[in-house]
């Protein structure tokens, strides 16, 4: 791929509300981003009794327990359909990570382009089974996994159009656990298109990184504000950023160029001018 693929992740960070999505769907686009992600989940199906009733006692909190929390962030399937149809009325698609059956199911039938699966779902394998006849084309994250847990993963999705996400499933993440080389090992392992979703707070020089060592997509966090409320803002750009990461990586995309080395047309005048005949 010449084109790297941009995908702003606005996750959870619309903070429960349509009218705040949306204008982050207008304004990620507006950066350059080549699509926008959210999550779907069914929060009594991805999560154990146990989880769900867990006081949830956080500045970032938007529900007593982390069941009612993660409600409180989801959106319904004609909520989702309205998101859907908003995004595609403004020329930009719209898919989402998934993290149960029912809610793979709910983007299927809606209809979306792609499915993401996170890190967390890499030992789903009832989930990755059902993705896996979808037909679609399918990112899964592979931070907090092994090799031997990727393989079983990759085993259900082999017939699929599958690109692997190179994480690390720090928010943020610090330098030194970025690990790019990782990049390499995927691509070798697997013969599939490697991309990298990003949790460094930095701008660019990552992104750039990656795309020069062969991911073929970026996935960055997106939000509006830093400073509001939610777990993931400050692993997340904020428009300035995002914007200044898209115009890096489509530099990078240009000076990559070819892998053939020949003599270039710009590079006549010059060879014309100071190459000495061979005698």
């Amino acid at each position: 791929m010449n084109h790297v693929y941009i995908i702003a992740e606005i996750g959870i960070n619309h903070q429960g509300s349509l009218d705040l999505f949306k204008k982050m769907i207008l304004e990620a686009k507006r950066c350059g981003a080549d699509a926008v992600k959210g999550q779907k989940r069914s929060p009594r199906e991805c999560l154990t009794a146990e989880q769900f009733a867990r006081p949830y006692e956080s500045p970032h909190a938007f529900g007593r327990t982390y069941g009612e929390h993660k409600e409180a962030l989801e959106f319904d399937h004609e909520e989702w359909k309205e998101l859907l149809t908003f995004a595609d009325g403004n020329g930009i698609p719209l898919f989402a990570s998934v993290f149960d059956i029912t809610s793979a199911r709910c983007m299927a039938e809606l209809g979306v382009d792609m499915i993401k699966l996170g890190s967390a779902e890499v030992t789903a394998l009832p989930l990755i089974e059902e993705i896996s006849n979808y037909d679609l084309p399918t990112f899964i994250s592979t931070g907090m996994s092994n090799l031997e847990e990727i393989d079983q993963a990759f085993e259900l999705l082999r017939e699929s159009n599958l690109t692997l996400m190179h994480t690390t499933s720090c928010y943020p993440c610090d330098l030194e656990h970025v690990n790019l080389r990782v990049i390499s090992t995927l691509r070798e392992r697997y013969d599939r298109p490697i991309g990298f979703s990003c949790h460094f707070p930095g701008v660019g020089g990552v992104d750039c990184a990656a795309v020069a060592l062969g991911a073929v997509a970026i996935e960055r966090h997106f939000t509006l504000d830093r400073t509001m409320k939610g777990t993931d803002q400050s692993a997340s750009l904020e428009p300035h950023g995002f914007e200044t990461m898209v115009r890096r990586v489509r530099a990078i995309e240009q000076c990559l160029g070819s892998n053939e080395k020949r003599v270039l047309e710009c590079e006549l005048p010059t060879r014309n001018k100071t190459r000495t005949p061979s005698q």
